[in-house]
C-alpha cells in the first residue's frame, strides 16, 4: 500500500507533504482561482475600444469582483484573514501564501481599502441590489471614481491583484509536488 502522505520538497518557509487531502483541496483552488484568472482574460480580450459602461465589461468586472469577494473577503469573523481560500489553505498550515493577495486588497483607496470598496461593491451593487443609486452611496462617499487618479489606482489594483491570484494558483499547485501541467497550466 503506499504511504498516505510523502514529502516530496521543502524551502525555507515548510516542508511540502502530498497528501490526498492536500492534493484535493489544490485542485479545488487552483480550478478557481483560474476561473478569476479567466474572467480578467476575457476583460482584457475586450479590448480598449469597448464602452466602459457596457454589459460585456459590466458582465466580467463584476464576476470578478463577486469571486474576489467569495474567495477573500467574506466570512472572516475572528480569523486573520476572510474567505474561503483561507479556510481551504489554513487546514494545511499554507494560509500564508495569501499574502501577496491580502496586501492588494489591504491598499489605501481614497478613504478606503481596495478590498473593502470590491466587497462594499459586490454586496451593494451585485448581491443585494435595489438598483438604484443609492447601492454605490457608500462607495462614493468612500472614493470619487470621477477622479482620473482614483480610475488609474483601480486599474492599477486589479492588474496587482490579478498577478497575485495567478501567483496564488501557481503556489498552491506547487505545494503539491505535482507538475504544474497536473493543474492545466502550460508548460512554457
Amino acid at each position: 500500500m503506499p504511504p498516505l502522505i510523502s514529502v516530496v520538497g521543502q524551502d525555507a518557509r515548510r516542508v511540502y507533504v502530498s497528501s490526498s487531502a492536500l492534493d484535493e483541496t489544490a485542485f479545488f483552488v487552483v480550478h478557481t482561482l483560474k476561473q478569476v484568472l479567466y474572467g480578467f482574460d476575457q476583460l482584457n480580450a475586450l479590448g480598449p475600444d469597448v464602452d466602459h459602461g457596457s454589459p460585456s465589461m459590466a458582465f466580467y468586472l463584476n464576476s470578478i469582483y463577486n469571486y474576489v469577494a467569495l474567495l477573500f473577503l467574506l466570512e472572516g469573523k475572528d480569523k486573520p484573514m476572510a474567505g474561503s481560500v483561507y479556510t481551504a489553505l489554513e487546514r494545511h498550515c499554507m494560509a500564508d501564501l495569501l499574502d501577496p493577495v491580502k496586501a492588494v486588497l489591504d491598499e489605501p483607496l481614497g478613504g478606503t481599502t481596495f478590498g473593502e470598496a470590491i466587497r462594499v461593491f459586490r454586496n451593494k451593487a451585485i448581491v443585494h441590489s435595489t438598483h438604484s443609486d443609492a447601492d454605490l452611496e457608500r462607495i462614493y462617499e468612500a472614493v470619487n471614481m470621477s477622479h482620473p487618479e482614483n480610475q488609474m489606482r483601480w486599474q492599477e489594483l486589479l492588474e496587482r491583484l490579478y498577478d497575485a491570484i495567478k501567483g496564488l494558483a501557481i503556489s498552491v499547485a506547487s505545494s503539491t509536488g505535482r507538475p504544474l501541467e497536473d493543474f492545466g497550466f502550460r508548460a512554457v
